[in-house]
């Protein structure tokens, strides 16, 4: 895996996947899990970050072509929009990071 996107599953993707998969086998309806997940992330230097703001940042690095960072970006702001939504909404935009992401790592096999 090409490492920006590595760094990009590692300090993103994951931190908000974690949360959700731990409301999935939980069977609760967490939002605030899954709101910390996107908003309470860190950057390089360890000073808290929302996860569309260290995007921003890391999509200057991207590898990917643009629409694929597009696309990606889209899904993102797509979870944390759905935070203030009625359940399984919220869930359901921040597992889809996951295809999101997946989406990312094909647009550099092409």
């Amino acid at each position: 895996m090409h490492p920006w996107l590595r760094a990009l599953q590692h300090d993103l993707v994951k931190r908000a996947l974690w949360p959700a998969r731990d409301v999935v086998a939980s069977g609760e309806q967490d939002v605030e899990a899954l709101r910390r997940g996107l908003t309470e992330l860190c950057d390089a230097e360890g000073r808290p970050i929302t996860a569309e703001r260290l995007f921003e940042r890391m999509r200057a690095a991207a590898p990917c072509p643009a629409r694929a960072c597009d696309a990606f970006a889209a899904s993102l702001h797509a979870a944390v929009a759905s935070l203030d939504s009625s359940w399984p909404a919220p869930l359901q935009a921040v597992l889809a990071l996951e295809d999101a992401f997946s989406a990312l790592v094909r647009s550099l096999e092409k």
